[in-house]
């Protein structure tokens, strides 16, 4: 009797250590599968979950039918989730209604646990899904000069149809700073024109981050700012859920690149001007570094020939002064400290670069001069730069308190002088570290900005300095950039076919991919301030109440025109 007693207990105990070991052994194999989904669309596009911490996690586009999905994992001919009734069958459609936002259970056919999964539907927006190859994939996510050369790209508009479905031609890192952080910046390039998202048709796109923003909006709002202030030329942009292998990579800014063209920046193109010049190249050879009196720093491709007019056009950003020092960047420094990298042409010649250093030196001494005119030539400062552009630019940075102000991403450009003699700013760029979320700055949204840095790298405070200048800014403010701040703010309805809206309206269009993208990627908290957001709600209280003081206090300044 002992014996069997024993023999009972053992029995017991053994099925019990089977049972307890069954999720366990479940759990360690579910690492090793995964869980595909579909829906039905003309791209036929499929995602795949990722290992979390506590199962695995399946990221939906806003868009897909939840009634309407397929799911598969390996080795399941039927799939139970949860307490769900009705199993999933291989290619065929299920129901996930009420089954996103919480952790299920999964069963195959015989009952056996799998394991957990949450699965995750994101906001009603666009939907990027890009297939490349995985090796390539790792490298470029090292190395922003590492090129993937090929591969697919289908994108989703925010009712589901179909923007685009085709071959890209380029996957590549981008940004300065940004691409260091594990969410990467990419640049895409399709292989025809398509209009995404009802943007300007156009081959390439930029994929912003936003690792540095927990609201996710600020890059958004200020480029639709711009917009709707009447900037010219200013870019025009969407939020987009992006897939990469079919993976979830995050909730993204999807934006139109700055570059010469038709439907971006429409200047004379003095790159394909000297690719047909006799005798050029086909490789631009190394670049030069030189200098001349008014030019300390200067370089260039000496290699490249130029066509008979190189008055324009060209692209170009004020750029921080280490990074010029410190890295290959083609541009010039003048001798007053301005240091400008040229990014269009991308291979300028030494005639080109030093040609565009004496237009913007001769600039930047107009605006020293007390009376505005440039003492060697005797033009005045409004004879080289379009100052309403470059107003809308510095009511813009004053606004959001811009990290940037002094370089990195203050783009300006030029056409020829036969098409257009002066220099425009713009488009407006980069604005993750703005309205307060910068931590050596100030998070006040009070006090003067652009005054604090009173040199002559700053053309902003040079153009300031002349009361023509200032009165500009004070009449655009109240006719042109406060109107666009009343929608911005809610105190009156946007127009018809702009994208800017309410704080709130940008809000609620991506709370759900906001919150699907921070449980892909967390809360990068070292890389801001920290009072800026401490979660996306958090992020967007604060971005709000900044921007409503912020704008109170600039009311006082400039008036209200009321």
């Amino acid at each position: 009797m002992k014996f069997r007693g024993g023999r009972r207990i053992g029995v017991v105990i053994l099925a019990a250590a089977l049972f307890l070991l069954q999720p366990f052994t479940g759990a360690k194999a579910l690492k090793e599968r995964t869980l595909r989904a579909s829906c039905p669309s003309a791209c036929g596009e499929t995602v795949v979950s990722r290992a979390g911490r506590d199962g695995l996690v399946l990221s939906l586009p806003g868009v897909w039918d939840l009634t309407r999905v397929t799911l598969g994992i390996e080795d399941a001919e039927e799939l139970s989730l949860g307490d769900a009734q009705a199993p999933f069958l291989p290619g065929q459609p299920g129901d996930l209604t009420g089954m996103t936002g919480t952790s299920l259970v999964m069963r195959n056919q015989d009952g056996m646990t799998l394991g957990n999964v949450t699965i995750l539907q994101g906001s009603r927006i666009p939907a990027l899904f890009l297939t490349v190859d995985a090796e390539q994939l790792k490298a470029a996510g090292k190395d922003k000069n590492r090129l993937i050369g090929q591969g697919r790209a289908c994108f989703l508009d925010g009712d589901g149809s179909v923007g685009y479905d085709g071959e890209i031609t380029q996957l590549k890192g981008r940004g300065n700073n940004t691409f260091r952080y594990a969410k990467k910046p990419w640049q895409v390039k399709l292989a025809e024109k398509a209009p995404l998202g009802g943007m300007r048709a156009a081959k390439t796109w930029v994929l912003l981050a936003n690792w540095c923003d927990i609201s996710l909006l600020r890059n958004q709002v200020v480029m639709d700012v711009s917009r709707a202030a009447g900037l010219r030329n200013a870019l025009d942009c969407r939020q987009a859920d992006v897939w990469i292998n079919g993976q979830y990579n995050g909730l993204y800014l999807l934006s139109e690149k700055i570059q010469v063209g038709k439907e971006r920046i429409p200047l004379t193109n003095l790159e394909k001007a000297a690719e047909k010049v006799e005798g050029q190249p086909e490789d631009p050879g190394r670049m030069t570094k030189g200098s001349t009196p008014q030019l300390p720093l200067t370089r260039y491709y000496p290699d490249v020939k130029d066509p008979e007019d190189i008055t324009g056009g060209y692209i170009a950003t004020i750029e921080k002064t280490h990074r010029l020092r410190d890295y290959a960047l083609a541009g010039f420094k003048t001798e007053d400290g301005l240091n400008v990298q040229i990014k269009e042409p991308t291979h300028p010649s030494q005639a080109q670069t030093e040609y565009l250093g004496g237009v913007v030196r001769q600039a930047q001494q107009a605006l020293m001069a007390r009376d505005g005119r440039n003492p060697e030539t005797g033009r005045d400062f409004s004879e080289y730069l379009d100052t309403e552009s470059f107003a809308l630019r510095a009511l813009t940075e004053e606004w959001c308190k811009n990290y940037d102000l002094l370089g990195g991403s203050q783009f300006f450009y030029k056409d020829s002088d036969a098409a257009d003699p002066l220099i425009y700013a713009g488009p407006a760029w980069d604005y993750d570290l703005s309205f307060g979320n910068m931590k050596d700055r100030g998070y006040a949204p009070e006090a003067d900005y652009i005054a604090q840095f009173r040199k002559n790298s700053n053309l902003y405070w040079l153009l300031e300095q002349h009361e023509s200048f200032a009165e500009l800014e004070k009449k655009l403010w109240r006719e042109k950039f406060r109107p666009a701040l009343a929608v911005l703010l809610g105190e009156k309805e946007g127009t018809a076919g702009e994208n800017l809206r309410s704080l709130d309206e940008y809000r609620g269009r991506i709370a759900d991919s906001a919150a699907m993208n921070a449980v892909r990627w967390g809360v990068n908290s070292a890389a801001t301030g920290p009072y800026s957001g401490e979660n996306f709600d958090h992020a967007f209280s604060y971005l709000k109440n900044w921007i409503t003081k912020r704008t109170a206090w600039l009311d006082a300044r400039f008036g209200t025109g009321e």
